[in-house]
């Protein structure tokens, strides 16, 4: 069975697995060894230093490695590896759990450079049908996975191979320590194969594909500062004309011009300019106006070690219909971006960034317009940026969600049933009197 420690390691990893989830580190299991050592599940080893730690545990033993081409912390969570699961619960010497070995395709050359003789098992046929030496490593070379709906199966069908092989080999010495893990890291490919999506090309007339426009990433620095800006799907600004009740929505899904960008950190003040030209409506709504031009202007600025959108400001020149409306300088409620210097803010969900015509300050505005700036995965970072990439996120979703708070009043009020439960049991009171045949007949009072 799996040991306490080893699931504290794995959960831990886990929690924590965002911080490196662009190393391809791979997981380490090994089952019938008896071993004192542990590991810092926030830590990474190398295949050395792995092998350093277990080698005495090792030592006048065959070692079954088996090596598959992909494997991560969540492979060990679901149900696909319960051949193996079981199959090392059935030893007694104990198991041993390294969540994050980096270099793990180096094992079998570490391993001989510790004096183990290194055998290659590719079928069932190169199985030894005698028992082998001491200090001798088996490497089997396990069936790939592949990614998709197949590597569900793909697992299940590998976990039962372990079992077998690892049957056999124990039939013939008693003494087999069993390894398993693999080469990359399966949730590193499956990132970079949402990455290497082919993105289509724009289309005439300013129209461009929505899917086109995913994962932008702008980095505008200057002199005196820098700023990171990120966009998951391509913003929608939505101009309604309240006189015809008409909304015109236009994908933002080109690169925008920054020009008069800056950013001051001396000056603890910054500006972020985004300007879009000649878009026309996307969706069925509205298929006839056009967005001339468009400049989003946020300005920024820090308080107390914070940085925040002290005001965000629109110009707008847009046709809907027969109609143009031009607006300069038009000022927006933004949602409230507040975040501690050296962190980004972020928002993956969609959600309305700023707007126009609705609540603002407790009343609603005049207008003729309703504005709505929408996002769909959003981070920006305009003050102390470092090392080329974002700060620490600073989520717009706070920890206490709906169901969360659900589950607390839920809670909450089964607690207070149960408590009136076992208030009203505790005040049940036995009978302390009782009829004598020969006596007075005992007569209960109200009072009683």
């Amino acid at each position: 069975m799996i040991p306490l420690t080893g699931i504290v390691s794995l959960v831990i990893f886990t929690l924590f697995s965002s911080a490196s989830c662009f190393e391809n580190n791979v997981p380490v299991y090994m089952w019938n060894i008896d071993t004192d050592a542990v590991v810092n599940p926030l830590h990474s080893l190398n295949a050395e230093e792995l092998v350093g730690k277990v080698s005495l545990s090792l030592e006048r033993k065959l070692i079954a490695l088996f090596m598959q081409d992909e494997l991560s912390v969540e492979d060990f969570k679901s149900n696909d590896l319960v051949a193996l699961k079981s199959l090392a619960e059935m030893d007694n010497d104990g198991t041993f759990y390294a969540p994050s070995v980096t270099k793990t395709s180096k094992l079998p050359e570490v391993l001989a450079a510790a004096g183990y003789g290194v055998v290659h098992v590719k079928s069932h046929q190169d199985l030894p049908a005698s028992p082998l030496p001491d200090k001798t490593v088996l490497v089997v070379d396990l069936p790939a996975t592949q990614l998709g709906d197949t590597r569900k199966e793909n697992l299940q069908l590998n976990s039962n191979a372990i079992s077998e092989v690892y049957e056999t080999l124990k039939s013939q010495q008693p003494d087999v320590v069993g390894i398993f893990t693999a080469k990359k890291n399966s949730q590193l490919q499956m990132e970079e194969s949402r990455r290497r999506i082919t993105r289509n090309a724009p289309e005439k007339s300013g129209h461009v594909k929505e899917d086109a426009y995913a994962d932008k990433f702008f980095n505008i620095t200057q002199d005196t500062g820098k700023l990171f800006l990120f966009f998951e799907k391509a913003p929608v600004l939505k101009i309604k004309d309240e006189k015809k009740n008409e909304w015109a929505n236009f994908t933002l899904n080109v690169d925008p011009d920054t020009t008069g960008t800056f950013v001051n950190e001396t000056g603890h003040t910054g500006k972020l300019v985004l300007t879009y030209k000649g878009l026309s409506p996307s969706g069925p709504a509205n298929e006839t106006g056009k967005l001339n031009k468009a400049s989003i202007t946020f300005h920024f600025s820090t308080k107390r070690g914070y940085w925040y959108v002290k005001e965000t400001a629109i110009d707008f020149d847009v046709k809907i219909n027969d109609a143009t409306f031009v607006e300069n300088n038009l000022i927006l409620v933004t949602t409230d971006i507040s975040t501690p210097l050296r962190r980004s803010w972020h928002c993956s969900p969609a959600s309305r960034l700023a707007s126009y015509g609705f609540t603002y300050n407790g009343t609603v505005m005049n207008y003729t317009n309703k504005v709505i700036l929408n996002t769909d995965g959003f981070q920006l970072q305009p003050f102390k940026v470092s090392k080329d990439k974002f700060g620490d996120g600073y989520d717009c979703v706070g920890f206490f969600t709906e169901g969360i708070w659900a589950a607390i009043i839920l809670g909450l009020i089964i607690a207070m049933m149960l408590a009136w439960a076992i208030s009203m049991v505790a005040d049940i009171k036995t009978p302390d009197r009782y009829d004598d045949p020969k006596g007075k007949t005992i007569t209960v009072t109200a009072t009683d």
